[in-house]
């Protein structure tokens, strides 16, 4: 069932906001996989090819450390998908539950349990990923690129049409801004972690309050102006 094109919904399919929810992406596959035992925050397809060479060595513990943000991710799109079908404001709702999620994690001390502190991050990654999944008019992924470098490149070959071309071209833009703000997002975050440490989710949380904002405000201006 396609979701439905609320305000708030709208802006999250812009392409500021999904530029900013893909540096945020970047930031926070960086800081889990540096801080946190090289595990990634939303890329399953990574924890799932690391869990299989560590089950391969018989190393069960880092398997373990793998598997275990595979069942949170899981279990945070149902979560997702449940504020998408039963709520009006669930892109708010969720936005704002995610926000708060890693301000939480920014300030648990470094004892922890790793395996509780990862899962939870993926948790909170698994809602982003469900909820915003096109920017303008084309699919993308705001938590890893290899979608995005498909989509970025399938467009520049329908260029190749002239009839098709400024439709191309602008797919091909959108997406390349997508996957550079990625890149800037796992940088930043990089050079954070090693400083910062878990304080590093402050950036996470400060661009998506930027896109929480966006989204309340284009949700109150349509409801004055359908008043």
């Amino acid at each position: 069932m396609p979701a439905k094109p609320t305000p708030e919904r709208r802006v999250g399919d812009s392409l500021p906001s999904a530029s900013l929810l893909a540096f945020t992406g970047g930031s926070l596959d960086a800081f889990l996989y540096l801080e946190h035992g090289k595990v990634f925050a939303g890329a399953m397809t990574g924890n799932t090819v690391l869990a299989g060479i560590a089950l391969l060595s018989h190393d069960h513990t880092d398997a373990i450390r793998h598997i275990l943000p595979i069942v949170a991710f899981l279990i945070g799109v149902w979560i997702a998908k449940l504020l998408d079908d039963h709520l009006y404001h669930g892109v708010i709702i969720g936005l704002t539950a995610e926000i708060l999620g890693l301000l939480i994690a920014s300030f648990l001390p470094p004892g922890f349990p790793e395996n509780l502190y990862v899962s939870f991050i993926a948790l909170l990654v698994a809602y982003q990923i469900t909820t915003f999944r096109s920017v303008d008019r084309y699919s993308y992924n705001s938590t890893f690129i290899t979608g995005n470098l498909r989509t970025l490149i399938d467009g520049l070959y329908v260029a190749l049409d002239p009839a098709r071309r400024p439709d191309a071209m602008r797919q091909s833009r959108d997406l390349g801004i997508v996957v550079t703000c990625f890149i800037f997002g796992a940088v930043a975050g990089a050079i954070l972690a090693p400083r910062g440490h878990n304080h590093t989710l402050w950036l996470s949380a400060a661009t998506l309050l930027i896109v929480l904002g966006l989204a309340i405000r284009r949700a109150r201006r349509e409801t004055y102006s359908a008043s």
